[in-house]
């Protein structure tokens, strides 16, 4: 066993992984830095609620789970590192840091990388408007904000957040117009069959489908959102089938709200040098890991969603896992001890990673449709890049994620490709029939997003300018 090495850990996320990687090993007696850009600890899912969302939306799981989190972590020795941004990192992973202090730096430390996942969109006509926003916003709007979306809200896209947040706007009063969901009924029989293995996440599943039956709400499988048009009083929505595109049905809406799926947050991990792969399944690049998140750089583990989207519970055991593993490699536990420690959670990630598997084609069963969008549809928002303009760099010999970066300013903006790549790659790959491995992703660049101009430049008046001294006449 080698020698117990107290240097310092950084946790970037304070989500469910990180937290509870964090305080895990702060009781093996390391220095722990957690850092997270909320201003309360708790991730997405358990993302603490205002005081107006306290008194109107139910009492769940997910309050309660993130006060017993944040009440933990306020009580270990980690030191908690709230409003902060990691906005770049050098190859010794020194991170550079902004917050309401301003910009700063922790010197280079081992890394532990758990800052969730990003949702994915595919564009469609109409997409832009701001009267559509994604499954995941729409979910955080009500959950932690209790304010609903829109009186009266479509909800499209893929996977279980489609059936939650329709469930959500039930619960605060709204009206769900209809649910358009790209995967099938029986994928959904097939996930239905796995959950035996997961009860808790399958009574929430019957008590969510019950609901939304009771309240009569059509819900159209194998179905996506074609078009979008404002009107005076809000949307008017086209669903097509994909099995059947002229059949085609007509919704009014205050709103909608549309995302396919989730995927990790790789900017850190691509910046960090790890190797990435892509998971058919999930239909997403994410980090090469061990079952304890360790990655090809020893002082780097990935946890959580970071290293591919498998849900809450996962999470946890991730994060619990991930620490003990940590622990070891630092000569601070045995590896008996370790398997002691980590018996019985890998026992339940192994059981609980099989549900999440069968989950993922679900969340990724939108993937055919970015290949055929619409010519003058908008698929970069940030740069204004359509479908036709990447179309035609495919065809003059972009083949690659990059190339195509190069030529069209797709994934050149402020969001660095988090929306618009999946849809990007899907092109690529459809018309040069290449694989996502050969198209790749695009080249992560610092800062990781915009910074405020005086976070750079500080603060000055023209008096602390120096002036030369006139010209002599």
């Amino acid at each position: 066993m080698p020698s117990p090495d107290f240097s310092p850990v950084t946790v970037i996320g304070g989500g469910i992984a990180g937290s509870t990687a964090a305080i895990a090993l702060s009781r093996h007696g390391l220095p722990v830095t957690l850092i997270d850009e909320q201003s309360e600890a708790g991730g997405q899912i358990f993302r603490a609620p205002s005081p107006y969302a306290r008194q109107t939306v139910p009492p769940n799981h997910e309050f309660s789970g993130g006060d017993t989190l944040r009440g933990k972590l306020a009580a270990s020795d980690v030191t908690v590192r709230l409003g902060t941004r990691v906005w770049g990192l050098s190859p010794s992973l020194t991170l550079d840091l902004i917050g309401s202090d301003g910009m700063s730096q922790l010197p280079p430390s081992t890394v532990v990388v758990a800052n969730g996942a990003t949702e994915r969109f595919f564009p469609f006509p109409g997409w832009t408007t701001p009267r559509i926003t994604g499954l995941a916003g729409a979910s955080i709007l009500m959950r932690n904000g209790g304010t609903l979306p829109g009186q009266t809200v479509v909800v499209a896209g893929s996977g279980p957040l489609l059936f939650s947040v329709a469930h959500q706007v039930l619960e605060l009063g709204g009206k769900v117009a209809a649910i358009v969901d790209a995967g099938s009924r029986t994928d959904w029989f097939r996930l239905g069959a796995m959950l035996a293995l997961d009860p808790s996440r399958m009574a929430q599943a019957l008590s969510w489908m019950g609901q939304l039956r009771k309240a009569g709400i059509p819900i159209h499988h194998r179905s996506f959102l074609s078009s979008a048009q404002e009107t005076e009083s809000g949307l008017l929505l086209t669903v097509s089938e994909m099995d059947h595109p002229q059949r085609r049905h007509l919704y009014a809406a205050e709103t909608a709200a549309c995302g396919y799926g989730l995927k990790p947050s790789t900017l850190i991990t691509r910046s960090a040098g790890v190797q990435h792969h892509h998971d058919a399944l999930g239909g997403y690049l994410e980090p090469v890991t061990d079952v304890a998140g360790r990655t090809s750089r020893p002082d780097l583990y990935v946890t959580g969603d970071a290293a591919g989207i498998r849900g809450m519970a996962v999470a946890r055991l991730r994060g619990l896992v991930t620490a003990h593993a940590l622990a070891q490699d630092r000569g601070l536990i045995s590896s008996a001890t370790y398997e002691s420690l980590t018996r019985t959670p890998r026992r339940q990630l192994r059981r609980l990673d099989a549900v999440s598997r069968r989950m993922l084609p679900l969340m990724n069963a939108g993937r055919e449709l970015a290949a055929s969008v619409h010519d003058d549809t908008i698929v970069c928002r940030c740069e204004r890049v359509t479908a036709a303009t990447l179309r035609s760099a495919i065809h003059s010999g972009a083949k690659d994620l990059n190339q195509l970066k190069a030529w069209t300013r797709c994934g050149m903006g402020p969001c660095q490709g988090r929306m618009c790549e999946d849809s990007a790659r899907n092109l690529v790959t459809g018309t040069c029939k290449n694989t996502p491995e050969d198209a790749g992703s695009f080249t992560a660049r610092m800062p990781f997003f915009p910074l405020p101009l005086t976070s750079v430049t500080g603060t000055f008046d023209y008096s602390d300018i120096p002036l030369p001294k006139a010209a002599p006449l």
